[in-house]
């Protein structure tokens, strides 16, 4: 997994509990199991810091089924999304090769509601449902494959399957997570213009409020200070991952006549359309003014020039997800939530130019 670059981040275990408390991992589990077999001193020691640290025990990993299906339950947002075809066919992959079945719940979301489903009343009411129909199959652990990155916080926390979370997180402390390391290929994309001689970098990014535009517009700031170039407020455009939010704000940048030698686009389709108003004015990209994109999608190669753009390893994703499941699954340790951050790839291509 060369491209893999995981940070954890971890909750206190049992183990560690009984050495920061110098006893035994068996006098902590007494204590939390009642038996008064154990000074007053001690055991208020321990639920002290049990509580300090906010340790829960991994009930899932303790055997509540006897049983195992070598079944996971796969549960998407919806498989039209660009990102969850690649992600689920890692996590099946992944499965095949250890022997594991995979039975797949397709939310359809985009398709029924568009962009705006999260809004919608019946939108928790059927991931419930989804839940309750695999608890009821009795599968092995749950992966919920979501269509962008965000807070999934829908999740009952009494649900007593393990489950895993892919391409989003959740504030659950039962509940792991794997994503993509947004604010470190924002900030190699930039580094990358200002490499190449760029200082004057437009950016277009997403809507407020999404976690990937927050993401990606830290790791912009963060490699103009390292830098030192100045922040230009007015740089920033607020595009809305289409291809018309692309072409709309180049239209814009080009007639302020701010001397912009670069344009950071957050994703492909808005790359897509600044390409397309350069081209309506006899701009060429890659001479006139260099543009990067976001997502390696398809379109990123067919543009001429083609685009250097960040490539998301969706496969990995979801190859990673389903380790880190399985390894929940069949450890008999104390459960640690972990958020696993995946890097992406650089793809240099034609769309830049050396100033």
């Amino acid at each position: 997994m060369s491209t893999l670059d995981i940070i954890l981040i971890q909750m206190i275990t049992l183990k560690e509990i009984a050495a920061q408390c110098n006893v035994s991992i068996a006098t902590v589990s007494n204590i939390l199991n009642g038996k008064d077999k154990v000074s007053k001193e001690t055991k208020e020691k321990v639920l002290n810091l049990i509580k300090a640290t906010g340790y829960k025990p991994n009930y899932m990993a303790r055997g509540l089924r006897a049983s195992k299906t070598r079944t996971i339950g796969l549960i998407i947002d919806d498989l039209t999304e660009f990102s969850s075809p690649l992600i689920v066919d890692g996590i099946m992959t992944y499965l095949e090769e250890i022997n594991y079945k995979s039975i797949l719940e397709n939310l359809r979301f985009y398709s029924k509601w568009g962009y705006d489903w999260y809004q919608n009343k019946a939108y928790k009411k059927a991931v419930y449902d989804a839940f309750q129909e695999f608890s009821a199959i009795k599968v092995d652990g749950i992966i919920y494959v979501s269509g962008h990155e965000r807070n999934i916080n829908i999740i009952p926390e009494d649900f007593s399957i393990p489950t895993i979370i892919s391409y989003a997180f959740s504030d659950s402390p039962n509940i792991s997570s794997v994503m993509i390391d947004d604010v470190d290929a924002a900030y190699k994309l930039t580094e990358y213009l200002i490499k190449n001689g760029h200082k004057r970098i437009a950016v277009i990014k997403g809507e407020n409020g999404n976690i990937h535009t927050e993401k990606r517009l830290e790791g912009y700031k963060k490699a103009l200070k390292d830098y030192g170039i100045d922040l230009d407020p007015s740089l920033i455009c607020d595009g809305n991952w289409r291809s018309k939010s692309g072409y709309d704000v180049c239209k814009k940048i080009l007639q302020s006549k701010k001397d912009v030698s670069a344009i950071f686009c957050f994703n492909d389709l808005m790359a897509a359309g600044t390409y397309k108003c350069m081209a309506e004015n006899n701009l060429i990209v890659g001479k006139d003014l260099s543009v990067v994109g976001f997502d390696n999608r398809t379109i990123s190669q067919e543009l001429i020039p083609p685009l250097t753009t960040m490539e998301i390893p969706l496969a990995e994703i979801g190859k990673a997800t389903t380790q880190e499941l399985i390894k929940q699954i069949t450890t008999e340790e104390d459960f640690k939530k972990q958020e696993l951050f995946i890097k992406c790839n650089l793809i240099e291509r034609n769309s830049v130019s050396k100033k």
